[in-house]
């Protein structure tokens, strides 16, 4: 009987959903190159981009069109994969902050706190599940540069451990090129897909309107997302602004085979665009005035940049699994070197944590 019992509690176990495991990607066919897509442990979605050639920039009749996009015929020699998606917080925090611990709790939602902030937690988390402290599958932002290309450096790491890594080949960021020839899917105009492009006008029109004074901030349209290109990437115009690898630079010479720019390391380009905000989130923001100054920051040419030491709210990332690059350190100067305090700052941390209480109380 204590024997039968035993087998039952261990079948039982077996049976639970706590311990059911995804199936592991089969490492042969990633190690080879010849998986179309794989999904990691940690349901990270990765999708094969084929090599090619395509025109990188936009044509001079582009509407929203800047005159750091000149036209360019730029060849993608070999094959790479990339996100589905832009990281989420399911797979950010467990790699870089295991020790994270939101550290408050309303209304379902967290964020929004120095604390937070200082434990390089998400600015916008979004709604959480039954347990307030689960993490979701909302894109991670808040992310600086530097600690993106870490966490690319971490799972480069798990993953070659895990023999998973083709010769040559490692995590990291997107380089510029490879993100527009990736977001275009086969594409040559100003976006990747019609319903995309009339959803960003759409946007922007009520975006004028709310800055007007003609609508309301909580009449503003937002991206359902989940449209998907050619590729089967989405939200490559709409969702979170993305880091890519290179120095922002001008683009040089007529044609160019896997370009990546290096130059002063102070500041990084971003790429893709978010649905909600009202500025440019660049230190120099400006309010958008028209419809089109709304398409000049999410066409497949479209080029921000940032400073890599910062978190900025809804800038994120997707990692592709890619040649190896070597890429310098940054340049950043100490006021823009924003992370984890240190233990000396314990002081600040606990200075903030009143003040945030004390607004919560009074709300």
């Amino acid at each position: 009987m204590k024997y039968t019992t035993t087998i039952l509690i261990v079948v039982i176990a077996l049976m639970s959903p706590a311990t059911v495991r995804a199936a592991p990607p089969e490492t042969k066919q990633i190690v080879s190159m010849q998986a179309q897509q794989f999904a990691l442990p940690d349901a990270l979605e990765m999708l094969k981009i084929p090599a090619g050639k395509f025109v990188m920039g936009s044509p001079t009749d582009e509407v929203g069109r800047r005159e750091d996009e000149p036209q360019r015929t730029v060849t993608i020699s070999k094959p790479f994969y990339m996100a589905k998606q832009e990281i989420t917080l399911k797979q950010y925090v467990p790699m870089m902050r295991p020790d994270y611990e939101p550290l408050f709790f309303r209304k379902g939602a967290w964020g929004f706190s120095l604390p937070e902030i200082h434990q390089n937690g998400p600015y916008s988390p979004g709604e959480l599940g039954k347990d307030t402290r689960d993490l979701t599958d909302k894109p991670m932002d808040g992310i600086s540069w530097k600690y993106a290309v870490e966490f690319c450096e971490k799972l480069t790491a798990r993953e070659k451990a895990a023999g998973r890594l083709p010769t040559g080949y490692e995590y990291r960021l997107p380089t510029e090129a490879e993100w527009e020839y990736a977001c275009r899917g086969g594409t040559t105009g100003a976006f990747n897909d019609e319903q995309v492009e009339k959803t960003v006008d759409a946007i922007g029109a009520r975006q004028v309107e709310i800055i007007a004074g003609t609508a309301k901030k909580e009449d503003a349209i937002q991206n359902e997302g989940g449209v998907a290109n050619t590729f089967g990437l989405q939200d490559m115009h709409m969702g979170m602004l993305e880091w890519v690898l290179d120095d922002y630079a001008p683009y040089t010479g007529s044609e160019a085979t896997d370009p990546v720019a290096f130059s002063d390391g102070k500041s990084k380009v971003i790429r893709g665009g978010f649905d909600s905000f009202y500025e440019d989130p660049s230190p120099k923001g400006r309010v958008y005035g028209t419809p089109n100054e709304w398409r000049r920051y999410v066409r497949s040419a479209s080029r921000g940049h940032l400073t890599p030491g910062m978190p900025y709210p809804y800038v994120s990332f997707r990692p592709v699994l890619a040649p190896a690059i070597t890429v310098p350190k940054p340049v950043i100067a100490e006021e823009y070197n924003i992370g984890v305090l240190k233990a000396e700052d314990a002081m600040l941390r606990e200075s903030d944590l009143a003040a945030f209480k004390k607004a919560m109380e009074k709300k």
